[in-house]
């Protein structure tokens, strides 16, 4: 009879321990109640982190590769193309950060101090992207254009920010390469 009270109080445990346990679904569904948000039905931390190691391997080696061999600040079509790029990205990034904050998990960058400079370089290449499609232009002290090499700081700016950021995962084991 001990034996019997004693396998179904270890039963017992068991079986309320795995209950207070919150798998991603409750946490989605305890963030979008505390919150009042409704997160779309593809919204999880796989899709999250798919995004984010897209973003950090093929976009940014898209947005180099272009800066390196295409992008030319008279032409006003590649500038908008790329612009809506970087702004499309952001746009994921942010909807994952706040997700990842709503669920519990860190920042989509790591750290609050990473993924905001992250996002503030996205922004900081837009703007100046939005500028010079506007007609906004730059001059060295010799009275020569000097868009080009504005436009290439935000690129390298943007490049070294997210660079940075996989080395240090890359030192921490969490980041694989695809």
């Amino acid at each position: 009879m001990k034996n019997l009270v004693m396998i179904c109080t270890l039963f017992l445990s068991v079986l309320a321990s795995a209950a207070d346990k919150c798998d991603e679904q409750c946490l989605k569904a305890k963030a979008e109640t505390d919150n009042n948000v409704t997160f779309p039905a593809y919204l999880s931390w796989k899709h999250c982190d798919d995004t984010r190691m897209d973003f950090m391997t093929s976009s940014m080696s898209s947005l180099d590769n272009y800066k390196t061999h295409h992008f030319n600040t008279r032409y006003k079509g590649g500038m908008r193309n790329i612009q809506n790029f970087v702004i499309q990205r952001k746009e994921w990034m942010v909807e994952c950060d706040q997700y990842f904050q709503l669920t519990g998990k860190k920042r989509i960058f790591e750290d609050t101090k990473t993924t905001k400079e992250i996002f503030s370089a996205m922004d900081a290449l837009t703007k100046e992207l939005g500028d010079l499609i506007a007609g906004a232009t730059y001059t060295n002290e010799l009275g020569q254009d000097d868009s080009q090499s504005v436009i290439n700081e935000r690129f390298d700016y943007l490049l070294q920010r997210v660079d940075e950021h996989k080395t240090l995962m890359h030192l921490k084991g969490r980041y694989v390469n695809r």
